[in-house]
């Protein structure tokens, strides 16, 4: 399969995405790592991941103020993920009158964990990413869990082609032609300090880039400080949580 940018749009100097944590599994102190954007004229939120704290922080942070559609874009089924995403899908039904769409490769799998904590079949949207008509989003099978399949994402915002790995301790071959080729105009990688068989090295991400391409490139997933701190060092972007306020749109 081969990766075609959309169109030839002028780079930002922001990226596209926010994030609402950066952590990994049990750095709590991060908050589990999730992302989103929100387009102010169509008062729509594209949210990445929902785990077990990113409920909590979409309250407090009012993300929902002035939002009348909702996508949820989920990586894989590890609790740090979809913990929360039942009660966001409460929220948006019993406060907000608002039916979410869900977008994930594996419906039946979705269906059963939502079934199973309660959550209303009418309540909610089930698509897969190629179903989806709101975004352009291609999905990228990678190798996380034995147990469970877990997915990047290269999805189209504003005109720009994104690449989020999720969890995941490679990088496609699909994925570095696309950015080699300049095809890809964001990159979020989730690293880890550890030699791990579930997520990416952050010494291994150094030698697969050189100076120039690791600017390019975001980190996210931390598990603590010295994982944040080396990601800067070794010269990568860090993803950066924000304290989202419903400024006037």
């Amino acid at each position: 399969m081969k990766i075609v940018r959309l169109n030839n749009a002028e780079k930002f100097n922001n990226n596209t995405l926010n994030f609402l944590g950066n952590g990994s599994c049990f750095n709590t102190a991060f908050g589990n790592n999730s992302a989103y954007h929100i387009d102010k004229e169509k008062q729509s939120l594209l949210l990445i991941d929902c785990g077990e704290s990113i409920f909590e922080r979409i309250i407090k942070q009012k993300i929902l103020e002035g939002i009348r559609d909702i996508n949820i874009l989920i990586t894989h089924m590890h609790t740090d993920h979809v913990g929360s995403l039942p009660s966001l899908l409460f929220f948006c039904q019993y406060v907000k009158g608002i039916i979410p769409t869900v977008i994930y490769p594996e419906k039946d799998i979705m269906n059963q964990y939502l079934s199973l904590v309660g959550n209303e079949p009418q309540a909610y949207r089930l698509i897969t990413p190629k179903e989806c008509e709101e975004y352009r989003i291609q999905e990228v099978k990678q190798e996380h869990s034995e147990f469970i399949n877990a997915y990047g994402y290269i999805l189209e915002l504003e005109g720009r082609s994104i690449y989020y790995s999720g969890d995941t301790k490679t990088i496609s071959k699909l994925v570095m032609e696309a950015f080699r080729a300049g095809n890809l105009d964001e990159f979020y990688q989730d690293v880890s300090r550890y030699d791990t068989p579930a997520h990416m090295n952050i010494e291994t991400l150094s030698r697969l880039f050189t100076k120039d391409e690791r600017s390019k490139i975001t980190c996210m997933h931390f598990d603590d400080d010295i994982t944040r701190n080396k990601s800067e060092c070794l010269g990568f972007n860090i993803s950066r949580v924000n304290e989202y306020r419903n400024l006037e749109r």
